[in-house]
Parts: structure tokens; C-alpha cells; sequence
């Protein structure tokens, strides 16, 4: 216990970073000799920064290079991720970060503080949600019923079926629901600058629940034949009507604080590229979000790397849009809720069309900063099909981890594997980190990266 609580606290001191949490950890932990203890508003903090940090580095930078979004190069470690190679030591340090930091302070928000502080518990729930969304998506089966039983002895935690996660997390966002309805006045304190994302505000989190809920449901559509209608249901009810609704990270731009797109290539210059196929989409069709999310290449123009390219490093990196020193990347967006709508209409065979173009507009405003085009939307939208509702989707959850899944459930876009890999076939999974199959006998164990997840019937 003593070494989750140590990670809590690290990621929190860094928290201190951003001025809006300063008071707080002023008065944490004053006397180094009294026990170890923690409050609600750090535990939040420290979620909320633990989940900005794995949304803008491994699981998403892989899973983008394998959905061709961006390329890894032989100048580092990520040609390997190029050619198909991960291997169990490469996810120690994500899955440390989402169950050693994340999770737990989850945990010990809902264990210790759920009666006497709902407002933050309900938020803890959502990000729990997400970020073992982010686990079983990648991992399959993963510990959650016994994850956080170190201190009761249990140090080797059973593992859940994919399956019964997808259940808990409805759960667990049906139980934020309900904590964050609760009037004010059933908090000792609430959430205010110490939450980066909303401030506190529980209207706004609420419609994050319900568009999760749509995520997740939406994610079931080979194995549940309700999947659609369930999503259908719950991002209508999200009442999430634009993208100031939007969870983003938080990057406030201090040297400490800095976007981690951004800072990945100011210490990792030329590791990492975007992907020809992506780059090549934007082009071809005048997207304009082409020049806020792909930086000018060596040649003032705008390339990425094939699949099979490890070698150019005169390419384009990611645009100032999300590599900005402080540039903010969404997590859990109107944009999506607007493509889950209209992927769930097209199932059911409703008028898809209204929510599609929302959807794209959405994201060219988001991006761009400006008005969407009127022409654009309209030639981006005409074919209203699954394939150009996944298609749009992809260009728009740019650095997301959303494509990706999109890709394994649907088989959209149509990308081309890297045919000078070992495999010739893109990863539909993550392996077993190194850590839990040496040390959870209880671990279900993947090692190969073509075994695919439960929900992967495509």
C-alpha cells in the first residue's frame, strides 16, 4: 500500500506546479513523522494529472502508430512500434501508471471519502471508468474486484473477463451519476481548483458519464445486438450540446507543466512522425484541419511516413493544434458523442445525417478555431455510410485512443499493415506486462499482440 500511496504523493507534489492546487499541498503531509495521510482534493488532482499524463503518452502514442495516425522511425525505440514489436516490458510503466496512481487514488476516494464527499468520489468514478477503460481496451481481462486488496494480504489479484469489466464500468458511471446529482450541501467541501478539468462543475461531468456510457456501449456492437439502442439512449440523455462541454487535458505551458506532445519531441526530436495515411487523408480531401494537425515537414509542405517508412525523419510532426506547449487534448468530447449518435442511427437505420455533420463540424471548429466551411461539411458528410462515419471519426479523435478501437470493432479505415514487419498484421492488442505475469500468478497471460480482445469479433 505504502508504495501506491508514495506514487499518489509524487504525482501530487507535481501537481503543486499548477497554482491552482498550491494551498492544498502547502498543508499536506506537514509533519514527516505522523502517519501517511491524504484528502479528497488531492486524490483528485492527482487522478485528473495521472490521466492527463496517459492520455498523451504510451498507450495513446502506440495505439496511434498502430491505427497509422503517426509513425515511429528507426532514429529511437518507436520503430520497433513501427514493425509490430511490443513487448511485455514496453507496458510496465503505463499499466503502473493507471493502477498504481490512477486507479488507487480512485480506490482510496471511494473507500475513504464516499459518504462525507460525493461530489469528489463522483468524479473519481468517471475517471476511474476512463482509465480502466483505457486498461481493458488495450489488455483484455484485467484485476479490478480484487485490484486494491494489497493492504488485506491479497497481493495477487484474480482478473476479471473483459466482459465483467464492461459491466462494471456502466456501474461505476451509473454510481457517479448518482453522487454528483446529490445536492451541495451533502459535501463536507466540493471540487472547485483543484479540478483542472471542469472546476467543479458537476453538470458538466455528468454529460462526460453519460457520453462514456455511449462509448462503452457503442463498443459492444459485435457481441451485444442492443449495442446500438443502449448507446443511442445514453448519449441522448448526455444533453451534451457542444465542444465547451468537452473534457480536455490541462497543460498549463510551465517548464514543468508543459503539453507532452510537445516535450516528447523537444527531448525525442525525429522519433515520431505522423502517418502517411492520415496526413494523406487531410490533403487529398482540403480538410481544414490539415495546418493545426500537421506541422510543416522539412520542406514547408506536409508528409508523413507509409507504414513501412522507418527511415525519413524530414516529415511532419504533429501540428500546433495538440503539440503546442499548452495545448489542451480532448479526452472525452462532443465531437465523439456527436459520431456515436450517428453511427448508432445508421445501425438502426435512422436518419443519421443531422448528428454526422454536427459531428464533423464540431471537430473542424474545435480545431481550427473558426467556423466550419458550409461546402467542406457537406462534401465530408454526403455519404452517410458506417465506413465514412468511422472514416470522419478517425480524422477527428486524432490522439485518441477511440480510432483504434474503432478500427479493430469495424475494420475501418481500410489501412494497409506495415508489410515489412514480422507479422504483416497490426496489433489488435497489448501483452501482459512483464510485471504481473512474473509476479500475479493470477494474471491472465496474452503475450501475442494478434490475439484479440473480447470484443473484437470483427
Amino acid at each position: 500500500m505504502k508504495k501506491y500511496i508514495k506514487s499518489i504523493i509524487l504525482t501530487g507534489l507535481s501537481i503543486g506546479l499548477l497554482a491552482s492546487c498550491q494551498s492544498e499541498l502547502d498543508n499536506f503531509n506537514e509533519n514527516p513523522n505522523s502517519p501517511i495521510t491524504t484528502t479528497p482534493s488531492l486524490l483528485l488532482s492527482a487522478m485528473e494529472v495521472s490521466t492527463f499524463s496517459t492520455h498523451t503518452s504510451g498507450l495513446i502514442r502506440t495505439s496511434n502508430i498502430f491505427d497509422q495516425h503517426l509513425a515511429g522511425t528507426s532514429v529511437g525505440q518507436l520503430g520497433e512500434l513501427q514493425r509490430y514489436i511490443l513487448t511485455e516490458q514496453d507496458v510496465n510503466n503505463e499499466w503502473n501508471t493507471v493502477y498504481g496512481t490512477t486507479l488507487m487514488s480512485g480506490h482510496i476516494l471511494n473507500r475513504d471519502f464516499a459518504t462525507n464527499y460525493p461530489y469528489y468520489n463522483g468524479i473519481g468514478q468517471i475517471l476511474t471508468a476512463l482509465n480502466l477503460g483505457y486498461a481493458t481496451d488495450l489488455w483484455g481481462d484485467v484485476p479490478y474486484d480484487e485490484a486494491f486488496r494489497a493492504e488485506e494480504g491479497n497481493k495477487a489479484p484474480k482478473y476479471n473477463t473483459q466482459e465483467e469489466i464492461y459491466v462494471r464500468l456502466q456501474t461505476i458511471l451509473d454510481e457517479a451519476i448518482v453522487n454528483l446529482k446529490k445536492p451541495a450541501a451533502s459535501n463536507v467541501s466540493v471540487p472547485s481548483n483543484d479540478d483542472f478539468i471542469f472546476g467543479g462543475n458537476t453538470a458538466k461531468w455528468i454529460k462526460i458519464a453519460y457520453v462514456l456510457k455511449a462509448r462503452y456501449a457503442l463498443r459492444l456492437t459485435e457481441v451485444d445486438t442492443n449495442a446500438a439502442q443502449k448507446a443511442l439512449d445514453y448519449v441522448t440523455a448526455s444533453g451534451i450540446t457542444a465542444n465547451t462541454d468537452d473534457a480536455n487535458t490541462f497543460f498549463p505551458g510551465t517548464a514543468n507543466g508543459q503539453n507532452q506532445w510537445y516535450a516528447f519531441d523537444n527531448s525525442r526530436a525525429n522519433y515520431l512522425k505522423t502517418g502517411a495515411f492520415f496526413v494523406n487523408t487531410l490533403k487529398n480531401t482540403a480538410d481544414p484541419r490539415l495546418t493545426f494537425s500537421i506541422a510543416e515537414d522539412a520542406n514547408g509542405g506536409y508528409t508523413g511516413n507509409a507504414a513501412d517508412d522507418l527511415d525519413t525523419t524530414t516529415s511532419s510532426y504533429i501540428g500546433s493544434a495538440y503539440a503546442s506547449i499548452d495545448s489542451p487534448i480532448g479526452m472525452v468530447t462532443y465531437a465523439e458523442a456527436k459520431f456515436i449518435e450517428a453511427e448508432a442511427r445508421f445501425r438502426l437505420g435512422q436518419n443519421a445525417k443531422t448528428a454526422f455533420e454536427a459531428a464533423v463540424t464540431a471537430s473542424v471548429t474545435k480545431v481550427t478555431k473558426a467556423p466550419a466551411d458550409p461546402v467542406f461539411i457537406t462534401a465530408a458528410t454526403a455519404t452517410v455510410s458506417l465506413a465514412n462515419i468511422i472514416q470522419q471519426k478517425y480524422l477527428a479523435l486524432f490522439l485518441t485512443m477511440e480510432p483504434y478501437n474503432d478500427y479493430r470493432r469495424t475494420g475501418f479505415p481500410a489501412l494497409v499493415p506495415n508489410q515489412s514487419s514480422n507479422t504483416k498484421t497490426i496489433p489488435v492488442r497489448f501483452p501482459t506486462p512483464s510485471d504481473e505475469r512474473n509476479y500475479n500468478p493470477n494474471a491472465t497471460v496474452v503475450s501475442n499482440v494478434t490475439t484479440k480482445v473480447w470484443w473484437d469479433k470483427n
